[in-house]
């Protein structure tokens, strides 16, 4: 079974730590940053991307999609989107693919269609080995998850392991897992914990950008 590792609201000011728990397992991963996060720790964003850890765009500020017009879901985008290719020509790097998801998932209620129309016209691609489809018939261009153990609503170890197991035990078919996890919201210690369990459990870290192949 492959897990790939996503994780939300990045970056935050532990995130240095954090990124020395996925070096240490080896631990590919795609960080959903939001641009205001971005403007507050670009050296994070910068040490990410130079250590192979792939960005993609949460949004501006983190708002709900039902709740924007199309041009206030535009404005979120671009304006992440300017941090996000600073980050990749700050290091030189080549960005390897236009990576979206959206805050809560909410996926804007009626708005739905005309935001999949947005990301599709700017280059986002979606998992393409998870199948999910608009309501329009076309394949989504942002990224769900398969699996959360809603990290940000626990302090606790012991806890957040035991949903950990609850989570895996149904891991039972070929299918990829897109697993959620969060930067902002909790401790590099829970963070930690929580990539050694996936590399324990028998369960292969894939690099997230292989979904879009």
């Amino acid at each position: 079974m492959t897990c790939y590792l996503t994780v939300d609201d990045a970056p935050s000011s532990t995130l240095d730590e954090k990124l020395d728990a996925l070096a240490a397992r080896d631990v590919p991963a795609l960080l959903f940053c939001e641009g205001s996060r971005l403007d507050r720790h670009p050296e994070y964003a910068t040490r990410a991307v130079r250590e192979g850890v792939h960005l993609g765009n949460h949004t501006w500020s983190h708002p709900r999609a039902s709740e924007l017009s199309e041009a206030e879901f535009v404005r979120e985008i671009e304006r992440t989107e300017r941090r996000i290719e600073a980050a990749y020509d700050r290091v030189g790097a080549t960005r390897p693919a236009k990576l979206f998801r959206f805050p809560y998932g909410d996926t804007g209620g009626e708005r739905a269609d005309g935001f999949q129309r947005i990301l599709r016209e700017r280059g986002f691609a979606g998992p393409n080995r998870i199948v999910e489809v608009g309501t329009d018939g076309e394949t989504l261009h942002h990224w769900p998850w398969t699996c959360s153990v809603e990290d940000w609503t626990t302090d606790s170890v012991t806890e957040l392991r035991d949903r950990f197991e609850a989570a895996v035990g149904p891991f039972a078919t070929d299918d990829p897992e897109i697993v959620l996890f969060h930067d902002a919201g909790n401790s590099p210690a829970l963070f930690e914990a929580f990539v050694g369990w996936l590399c324990d459990h028998d369960r292969e870290p894939g690099d997230p950008v292989d979904l879009v192949a």
